[in-house]
């Protein structure tokens, strides 16, 4: 069977991208080498998080779609752990709450808290 074993991202330091997604977005961290750091979620793909080489560029315009059960809470646990809002918890038209946040450490992505309505 074929599937998504893992999502890389490239960034400027992995080691503390995957410190502050632990803390916003209650995520595990499998490993972390400095260079390269492994997270995962309950039920979820791993994230990896690798430096840039030498001819590679940061990742930018990224959305991680998180699923959460309650997204005003898990919105509210990012930004007491020093995320920035970019969407207050929004009941959206194509039938999904969503809330979006940003954390310094990873710039160029956006984490979207969000579930199904109904």
């Amino acid at each position: 069977m074929n599937g998504i074993r893992a999502l890389t991202l490239i960034v400027e330091d992995p080691s503390a991208a995957a410190t502050a997604l632990c803390e916003a977005a209650g995520w595990s961290i499998e490993a972390n080498f400095g260079s390269f750091a492994s997270l995962t979620a309950p039920g979820s793909a791993s994230l990896w998080l690798n430096a840039p080489a030498s001819t590679e560029e940061p990742a930018r315009g990224i959305v991680l779609h998180m699923v959460c059960e309650d997204v005003d809470a898990a919105h509210a646990h990012a930004l007491a752990h020093g995320a920035d809002s970019v969407r207050e918890p929004t009941d959206m038209d194509f039938g999904e709450r969503s809330a979006c946040v940003r954390v310094a450490a990873l710039p160029g992505v956006t984490i979207d808290f969000s579930r199904p309505l109904g």
